[in-house]
């Protein structure tokens, strides 16, 4: 079976200093190789919206149930200026949607470790996790015995017209046909000896040096949600590190 590793760092400082040697070795970070996907506690699982909305479903029901999902959210979009391609296109449908509280069957990860840690630690604030660890997973795009559309679990790249919160977030997604209900037990059951995932750990006491790293970089909720949502969260966070605040 492929395998899942787990890296535990003492410190955001730790990661930042270890994770291109990690990936790498003595190279360079090399975009596209890897995708990175933030969890604000390492206990969560790698499972879809979709998946965790409607868990109490069996397999043939989601199945309809996705497709009702698709049909309402186009008839509720009707008034929008959106290109046609989208709308005749169900996974850029889904990948629309995804970015603003669609329950899908699509997975969100970046390009981008950094932006990847945003959404980990600025998770953690939202739902007040304040002890364990943030994980940021790391999945190895080349292991294709396991990531193909061959094997159940594809990744998908969407163009980002239409959505500039993909294009901000260097975003990609995974998509599984599988009856697996998250990527862990996928990569399990799947016959290949390689390290498909990396999950690594960082103390969630470290938000507040993160965030503001991340901020210093240009990664912040104005920037991975350019819109006025994410300007007035900007504002919050922004405000909350100044004055030593952690949300409770």
């Amino acid at each position: 079976m492929a395998r899942i590793e787990t890296i535990t760092y003492q410190s955001w400082t730790e990661f930042k200093a270890q994770l291109v040697y990690e990936l790498f070795g003595n190279s360079h970070f090399q975009r596209g190789i890897y995708l990175f996907r933030g969890q604000a506690s390492s206990e969560w699982k790698l499972e879809s919206s979709f998946d965790r909305t409607f868990s109490s479903l069996d397999k043939e029901e989601r199945t309809s149930t996705l497709a009702l999902l698709l049909e309402f959210f186009r008839k509720e979009c009707e008034a929008t200026n959106l290109p046609n391609d989208i709308w005749n296109d169900d996974i850029k449908t889904l990948a629309l949607g995804q970015h603003y509280g669609l329950p899908t069957t699509l997975l969100d990860w970046t390009e981008s470790p950094y932006v990847a840690s945003f959404f980990a630690f600025s998770d953690a604030i939202s739902v007040g996790i304040q002890t364990g660890d943030v994980a940021v997973w790391t999945l190895d795009s080349r292991v294709r015995s396991v990531w193909s559309a061959e094997s159940g679990v594809d990744i998908c790249q969407v163009p980002s017209i239409g959505n500039i919160r993909l294009r901000n977030q260097a975003g990609k997604f995974t998509i599984s046909k599988t009856p697996f209900d998250c990527l862990e037990d996928y990569v399990k059951y799947c016959d290949d000896d390689a390290v498909a995932l990396k999950r690594m750990l960082i103390p969630v006491g470290d938000c507040s040096d993160a965030l503001a790293d991340l901020d210093a970089m240009g990664i912040n909720h104005a920037r991975v949600y350019p819109e006025l949502v994410g300007y007035a969260l900007a504002a919050k966070v922004h405000v909350m590190l100044s004055k030593g605040i952690h949300p409770t």
